[in-house]
């Protein structure tokens, strides 16, 4: 089994949704749903206990979360500071199992698993969607554009598009040998 923390029921919803293209049975895969990114880096959340004492039954650990954008009101904002708070938080747990991490953003390491998914847009989509944020008189983050245009759709996005690769590799190294 593969222990997958995530920040909200959003990313617990598209790893599922992801993994299961993958091939990946659903019954190898535990979510632990941390209700936000700073949860995340609490090392005394009672879900890091949980797996501590799991890890019999634990083949490898995924952390995923946002990068968020390096404006935002801190303390764990931006990809290299997330980057750098994972790489701590992994060598604190020493859990004596592999344990890796991704980070949703879009292209230039910024935004939210919204904005990652929005950047495997095809060319159409992606200008549709800068043309009407341009129009628009209120400013739309990526996590409002996902669910106005795109979250209503059951599998909108080519999982495919190269911009997933990262993620699969990362996936399918936590689940090689466990999937027999």
């Amino acid at each position: 089994m593969v222990v997958i923390i995530v920040e909200g029921e959003s990313d617990r919803e598209f790893l599922e949704d992801f993994t299961r293209t993958l091939n990946i049975p659903r019954e190898k895969i535990e979510f632990k749903v941390f209700e936000g990114k700073d949860n995340i880096f609490k090392r005394d959340h009672p879900f890091y206990d949980e797996i501590e004492n799991e890890l019999e039954i634990i083949n490898g650990l995924l952390i995923t979360t946002d990068a968020d954008d390096p404006k935002d009101p801190p303390p764990i904002r931006g990809y290299d500071a997330t980057q750098k708070a994972l790489e701590t938080l992994i060598d604190d747990l020493d859990f004596g199992i592999p344990i890796d991490y991704y980070i949703f953003c879009d292209t230039e390491r910024k935004g939210y698993l919204e904005s990652f998914l929005l950047s495997v847009l095809d060319d159409s989509q992606r200008q549709c969607v800068e043309d009407f944020k341009s129009c628009y008189q209120y400013d739309l983050t990526d996590k409002l554009v996902f669910n106005t245009f795109y979250k209503q759709k059951q599998h909108p996005f080519d999982y495919e598009h190269p911009n997933f690769n990262a993620l699969k590799t990362k996936l399918n190294n936590l689940f090689e040998g466990t999937l027999s």
